[in-house]
């Protein structure tokens, strides 16, 4: 049977004296869920793109059957499973009675969100000990990594708690070794990387590769003489007034003298504010051998940081550095880093570490995204659902003392799923922020992604309805006579707060309060709220009978509506934050008034309004969103999906974490190659890996890209990492680092390529730089960040056939390569092929990790080990045909 034609394909094994008995014991349910075995297989996408089918094989290796009818399996799918059945004919409602699978009486059913459910229906078969038996079914659009199938699937009985299904924590998807699984369509043109593909992707042509001194690259360095060396050791003394912190720096890493006078003997590093520097956070840094002194002037605090930082970069490649002279300061003044600790939590001791690194490389801005759908993470005093529901995940029935499990999160509330900062933890999180001059945005997403504070507020609703009706009322966030269906991206039926009742807005002015007490009590003020405002449904509000009450006389169609009703509470929003003294902030599509523009900047009392441009998917057309805005008075931070989301994959490997929505993957050196300031110049691929021409995007004449007239309302520039494929400490680092120094590069520092008007040589001049900076990681950078215990990603190598022997490089040289014939005994040093596949793998740095195997087999077809494409070999193959016709 032809696998698209399939549906589904059951084998059955019956055990001779099988009862199908119900599971009836919390023992017989955590013997079944430490006993089965789930493995799940891509087996294909289909050509068109529309679906994807899996393979769910199960193999009951408990003592226990797998039987009866009050058993429930949940699991998780980032699309909606078998839409042509579950999904309402209008596409806004997933149906309640879900659908049962032909011959396998198994039924299939959407929860709500990415949370999915299968259960036996009558004439189930059960699956005795040692059994075996597939299911296949389908899921819209495609899987092509192994994080599209997240872990942690669960079952639960009929008044039994629920278990983690063992097999399912890690190592239960199954490989891709076809086109047909790692491909999202047939027109997609990407393949995962083979050792050769690498090989040419490292390989440079530049003959004067150099490192650079610092990353990100000073603005002018001058005077630079490598003849007159500094020695900084021995007696070295920080010499300043007022400036501890800054000083701190220096001390805590070298542990040198502190004075407020300098030293007749050793060396004087010597700190101070200098107003007559233009840049606010700009710094001077002269090293002056004869004088055995380094002399940091910086126009503000943050400007003699930022100089310090420059002086630590210098010496952490050895404690002798020449005479220079550098003057430097930011291109931007936003320079951010944005983290979402909604979808999984990030621990503290986390963003500490992640801001000990923003600081190292001038970044000035944590935007933290503190409240999704998937959970609440930050205390409120007087709201204590928020935490006590809202941040935790677990399995429940009625959500009255957790959400339900998300992304992989399992039915327990001690996975990355649960979490949040104390206000203790906040104040903490501020504190030490300020110490490095950065500041942190918190961000509340509302009027959607908004679910854990509905159920929160509904749960204090429920707690306070019998006794006191105006408390319960006070924050409530939905109209509950709402009869409006729809369905988030995300695939929730219920996650858009109500703009309509002022009760929403008294939760808003709720927040907000509490956030700016917390702020002021350590001395970090609050000075941008950012209310997210991304994503509504189109039909969230269309049969709100309290929107209906508010005379509107709403025309148009159900995103008109959505538009308007989007348009009053942004500007409620604003008002309440306006009313704080405060900026105001959301993503482009909450100010969306459409056709790629704006609602009326006049409509904001803030001085400031942000937006962050991130839609700009090149074929979607939405690009042009970024200069309209600005345009139009918005101060746009440029956040653009294809070249600064670091949730996507770094390759466009089954292997590699993250999603892939905007572009197949995204590499530092995409993020390094940016064009901030020419935005359309970014213009590459589509989403499949077509080539794109400026043309292609905006039209005769550019009228699609309309041109930026207002230059200075670009505050700057952000990296982001949304966090639904993030399940641990070790995924959190992997995805941003070594991304984020290509962030700072293009935040801080504009090349002199970036402005050659020729393409072809700006890209040779812009591949130079990549190559000092490349190199600049490899033997250097990288190594500060495992002092540091950020565990980074490390590229696999690259590999190349030339003779006899077996040539290696990596993406930033310096790391070394290692080789196995085993898989087991590691070597380095060169090795001849004999035909025989060789296991290649790069090391960490400082030696002690090392990246993801592969294999090194110019013959194999494998995509596990060599990863070719199946097109590339078909293509050969017609070229030789050719040939011999020719011959």
């Amino acid at each position: 049977m032809e696998v698209k034609k399939m549906m589904v394909q059951v084998c059955v094994f019956v055990v001779a004296g099988y009862v199908n008995s119900q599971i009836v014991t919390q023992p017989d349910l955590d013997t079944i869920a430490a006993g089965l075995e789930i493995k799940v297989d891509v087996v294909e996408n289909l050509d068109d793109g529309s679906r994807h089918l899996f393979k769910v094989t199960f193999n009951n290796n408990a003592s226990k059957s797998l039987s009866g009818l009050n058993w429930k399996i949940y699991f998780f799918s980032f699309f909606i499973v078998e839409s042509k059945h579950i999904l309402s004919e209008d596409g806004l409602y997933t149906k309640p009675e879900g659908y049962i699978l032909p011959n396998v009486n198994l039924k299939l059913r959407h929860e709500n969100g990415c949370l999915f459910s299968m259960s036996p229906t009558t004439g189930f078969i059960g699956l005795p000990y040692n059994g075996e038996r597939e299911i296949t079914f389908y899921a819209a659009n495609w899987a092509v990594s192994k994080t599209d199938i997240p872990p942690n699937w669960y079952i639960t009985a009929d008044g039994l708690n629920a278990r983690v299904i063992d097999s399912t924590k890690e190592g239960f998807v199954g490989e891709f070794t076809s086109a047909k699984q790692w491909k999202r369509k047939k027109a997609d043109r990407y393949d995962p990387y083979s050792p050769m593909a690498r090989y040419q992707r490292y390989k440079t042509t530049n003959p004067n590769v150099q490192m650079k001194m610092i990353i990100p690259t000073p603005k002018e360095i001058t005077n630079h003489d490598t003849t007159k060396l500094l020695d900084i050791s021995g007696q070295v003394t920080i010499v300043h007034n007022g400036l501890d912190n800054e000083a701190s720096f220096l001390k805590d890493k070298y542990s040198f003298n502190i004075s407020t006078t300098a030293s007749p003997n050793g060396v004087n590093i010597y700190l101070s504010i200098n107003n007559t520097i233009l840049s606010a956070e700009g710094y001077t840094l002269t090293v002056n051998p004869s004088e055995k002194s380094v002399i940091i002037n910086g126009k503000t605090n943050a400007g003699v940081l930022y100089g310090v930082q420059s002086l630590l970069s210098l010496l952490s490649h050895g404690r002798s550095i020449p005479q220079m002279e550098i003057r430097d300061e930011p291109r931007f003044e936003f320079r951010g880093m944005f983290i979402d600790v909604a979808r999984n939590f990030i621990p503290k001791k986390v963003l500490e570490k992640l801001m000990d690194a923003m600081a190292m490389y001038k970044l000035n801005k944590l935007h933290l995204h503190l409240a999704d759908d998937e959970g609440w993470r930050i205390e409120i005093d007087g709201l204590p659902e928020l935490t006590e529901v809202g941040s935790k995940r677990c399995h429940t029935e009625i959500e009255d003392v957790c959400l339900i499990p998300q992304l992989g999160s399992g039915p327990y509330n001690t996975t990355s799923g649960s979490g949040f900062y104390s206000i203790q933890d906040y104040k903490d999180i501020l504190s030490y922020a300020k110490k490095r001059h950065i500041e942190v945005i918190p961000e509340v997403d509302m009027p959607g992604h908004a679910r854990a504070a509905i159920i929160a507020m509904e749960a204090r609703y429920r707690k306070y309805s019998n006794t006191n009706n105006n408390e319960a009322e006070k924050y409530r966030l939905i109209d509950p006579d709402n009869e409006s269906k729809f369905l988030s991206v995300q695939i929730f039926n219920d996650n858009a707060v109500n703009p309509c009742i002022e009760s929403t807005y008294d939760f808003i002015e709720k927040i907000v309060s509490e956030l700016k007490v917390m702020h002021s009590a350590v001395g970090h003020p609050l000075d941008i709220y950012h209310f997210g405002g991304d994503e509504v449904a189109k039909t969230a509000w269309v049969n709100s009978t309290k929107c209906n009450q508010l005379n509107f006389n709403f025309s148009g169609d159900a995103e008109s509506i959505r538009n308007e009703l989007k348009n009053y509470f942004t500007q409620r929003v604003a008002n309440i934050t306006f009313n704080h003294g405060l900026n105001t902030a959301g993503w482009e599509d909450g100010f969306n008034a459409g056709d790629g523009m704006p609602f009326d900047r006049k409509l904001y009392q803030n001085q400031r309004v942000y937006s962050n441009a991130w839609d700009n998917v090149w074929e979607w057309g939405e690009a042009r969103r970024a200069y309209n805005y600005a345009n139009a008075g918005y101060k746009v931070i440029m956040s653009h999906a294809t070249h600064l989301y670091f949730d996507h994959p770094y390759e466009p490997d089954p292997e590699e974490r993250g999603l892939y929505w905007a572009p197949r993957f995204t590499d530092s050196y995409k993020s390094f190659r940016f064009l901030p300031d020419n935005l359309y110049e970014n213009i590459d691929v589509t989403r499949m890996g077509d080539p794109l021409s400026k043309s292609d995007v905006c039209g005769v004449n550019d009228k699609k890209c309309p041109s930026l007239q207002e230059p200075e309302n670009i505050a700057g520039m952000q990296g982001h990492l949304w966090s639904e494929t993030i399940l641990s400490e070790d995924n959190f680092y992997y995805m941003v680092f070594p991304r984020l120094l290509a962030l700072a590069e293009r935040a801080w520092y504009k090349a002199p390529w970036e402005t050659v008007g020729d393409k072809t040589k700006r890209n040779r001049d812009m591949n130079n730089d990549w190559d000092n900076f490349a190199e600049t990681l490899g033997k250097k950078e990288l190594n500060r960040l495992d002092s540091m215990g950020i565990k980074y990603r490390i590229p696999p190598p690259g590999g190349s056939l030339e003779g006899d022997e077996i040539k290696f490089n990596t993406a930033f040289p310096g790391l070394s390569v290692e080789f196995s014939t085993n898989s087991q005994t590691w070597n380095n040093g060169t090795i001849l092929y004999t035909g025989s596949p060789v296991f290649l793998r790069t090391k960490s740095a400082d030696g002690k990790r090392t990246s993801r195997v592969i294999s090194f087999s110019p013959i194999t077809s494998s995509a596990q080990l060599i990863q070719l494409s199946l097109t590339t070999v078909m293509f050969c193959s017609f070229l030789m045909y050719t040939f011999l016709l020719k011959g």
